[in-house]
């Protein structure tokens, strides 16, 4: 009973675990609350990585906190992003339409696996790009400079994170009621590679003064 009482006490293993679970269900929360104006769904990305980062994975400060912080801080640049990446997708997409509407034989199957193509290509950039946006304060054509030198660098893990974003997203229109966790879960489990290889891409650039965020 003595192990059992120590692992349900105040700073046990049940009670840390539980918190941080409880705080990814919260931050998938405010990662939708972020997105439903969808311009800013670029912000709520960043945001959604730097919390999973600072307050469940080093617990540094509350999720809440760090989570609107990073909002505020990164919306300029979140939105702009987020509105070019969002316009390279749609267009992508829409011409994978007409080729698949308007095309036949083999010229379709080229022209639609090279839409195909770039779209992942799309994604698998963004997942580094709000990553730097939560990151660094530089200028706008910088972070499109990181975000595409780690994706082609770290290709296998870029591949990683596009499957596991699939999945999330199958899982989401599957069944709805998982984006009260799915975003938090992905977060977890993708920020520690992706922290770890764009403090890496940092010095690559350090000539130019890239400067980090401001903590909370």
């Amino acid at each position: 009973m003595g192990k059992w009482n120590k692992a349900l006490s105040y700073g046990g293993p049940v009670y840390t675990w539980g918190s941080k679970a409880f705080d990814l269900v919260l931050l998938s929360v405010y990662w939708v609350v972020g997105c439903l104006p969808v311009v800013t769904a670029g912000c709520s990305a960043a945001a959604l990585y730097y919390a999973t980062d600072r307050s469940v994975l080093q617990d540094r400060g509350t999720a809440t906190k760090a989570f609107w912080h990073s909002f505020r801080q990164n919306l300029k640049m979140g939105c702009a992003h987020w509105v070019v990446t969002g316009a390279a997708g749609f267009v992508l997409l829409l011409n994978f339409g007409i080729c698949q509407a308007r095309l036949t034989g083999h010229l379709q199957w080229l022209m639609c696996g090279l839409y195909l193509a770039l779209t992942a290509l799309t994604v698998m950039n963004a997942c580094w790009l709000f990553p730097m946006v939560a990151e660094y304060d530089m200028p706008f054509g910088w972070y499109l400079r990181g975000s595409l030198s780690c994706l082609f660098r770290h290709f296998p893990i870029s591949l990683l994170l596009l499957a596991m974003a699939g999945a999330g997203y199958w899982s989401v229109y599957k069944f709805p009621l998982t984006v009260l966790f799915i975003p938090g879960i992905y977060s977890a489990v993708t920020v520690p590679a992706v922290r770890k290889r764009i403090a890496r891409f940092g010095p690559l650039i350090q000539e130019e003064d890239p400067e980090p965020k401001e903590e909370t």
